[in-house]
């Protein structure tokens, strides 16, 4: 009887040092679920706060969210956006552009920059769309993100380099758009105020000289290369890191053509936007969402653990499946399931302490609800038949 005795003493002594294991382990998700909380916070006021217009569709291009900016031109709430399309905004033939355009880049994987046609305050108007692929943390397409800006002005200036250089040379001048000439050798002609202001150059110190040291190393091969089929007669577009006069980088998004002169090719013209902010926009958003998807990632398997990884896991599955249809309190949850209050006020303990469940303010009447950041994931998941 002493040796059973002893045996049963050592299970429970290595039962409780799991138990402690377990809720030590649980400590660690809910503080890392809290910092990654506070990260999706500071990125969700740095997109609130960017001009640009910002979306999120899925892979069904059905919007999932919006910023403000973008909220306002189509004089709706940012969370008005969530499960409408673009059938619901613009004409058809544009809704059905945009979305052919969401297919083509989620099965390319490549991102892609499109300058389109927006309707904006009733007018008609262009814009410089970026758009690129999301993925999940197994590298699958789960939908798109797309930043997009108005670049009228600039088309309207491409056009009227079309007509005439010298009637236009006023507005090339004061362009927001960088706008820079070269001759066939790749030897600055001219480059406007905005080039200057920019990058901290002055056209007087580098008219005749060539293109080449202002672009970093790792990005003039492929610069060369689109300098030569621009000479051949093809336009293109391409991103480049320029260093400027102080020594730091910025990022271009140049779209470049040839000039013709007698039917002769004789040069190239640039248009230059920096996107620098762009870019680490982009790379915050896709961040943000990336942590977000962690998070849910991780409230799933921290669910699975509470329902069929630990004893108690089928009465704990019960009193979910009691919130979700109505709000109880310890109580009226125990007469419900026919149970011992006790055990009830257990288990709404552990999920209280996991962030599964809220709580009113009093603590023994108080009604218990579903945490609001549990609510899809309890959805898709069948918790009604655990193991345990």
């Amino acid at each position: 009887m002493k040796a059973v005795d002893r045996t049963k003493e050592k299970l429970i002594r290595e039962l409780r040092q799991r138990i402690d294991e377990l809720e030590k382990s649980g400590n660690k998700r809910q503080r890392e679920m809290e910092k990654l909380l506070m990260s999706e916070n500071k990125y969700k006021v740095l997109i609130e706060n960017l001009p640009q217009k910002i979306f999120y569709k899925d892979r069904n291009s059905v919007y999932v969210s919006c910023n403000e900016s973008y909220a306002n031109d189509l004089k709706i709430k940012p969370d008005e956006i969530v499960g409408k399309t673009d059938y619901n905004f613009y004409i058809r033939e544009l809704a059905e552009k945009y979305r052919a355009d969401d297919k083509r880049i989620m099965e390319s994987g490549e991102t892609e920059y499109i300058e389109e046609k927006y309707i904006q305050n009733g007018q008609e108007v262009f814009v410089q769309t970026a758009k690129t692929p999301l993925k999940d943390e197994k590298g699958n397409t789960i939908g798109i993100l797309g930043i997009f800006w108005d670049i009228t002005e600039r088309r309207q200036i491409e056009e009227a380099l079309k007509e005439s250089e010298e009637r236009y040379r006023t507005i090339i001048e004061f362009s927001n758009d960088m706008i820079w000439t070269l001759d066939t050798e790749g030897r600055f002609l001219f480059f406007n105020k905005r080039s200057e202001e920019i990058t901290g150059y002055k056209l007087e110190d580098w008219q005749g000289k060539s293109f080449a040291p202002l672009i970093e190393k790792d990005d003039l091969t492929k610069v060369i290369e689109v300098f030569h089929k621009t000479l051949g007669g093809e336009p293109q577009q391409y991103e480049v890191s320029v260093k400027k006069e102080d020594g730091i980088n910025i990022i271009l998004l140049v779209n470049t053509a040839p000039i013709y002169s007698k039917g002769k090719v004789v040069g190239t013209v640039s248009f230059g936007q920096d996107i620098t902010e762009h870019k680490k926009a982009e790379e915050q958003i896709k961040e943000s969402l990336n942590q977000k998807l962690m998070k849910s990632n991780k409230q799933k398997k921290l669910l699975c653990y509470l329902i069929e990884g630990t004893r108690g896991g089928k009465t704990r599955a019960l009193i979910l499946r009691h919130l979700t249809e109505k709000s109880y309190n310890a109580n009226q949850l125990a007469k419900a399931l026919n149970m011992d209050y006790k055990t009830i006020r257990h288990h709404l303990k552990v999920l209280l302490k996991k962030g599964m469940i809220t709580r009113g303010q009093d603590e023994y009447s108080g009604l218990y609800f579903i945490a609001k950041n549990i609510e899809s994931d309890l959805e898709e998941m069948d918790i009604w038949t655990p193991a345990r």
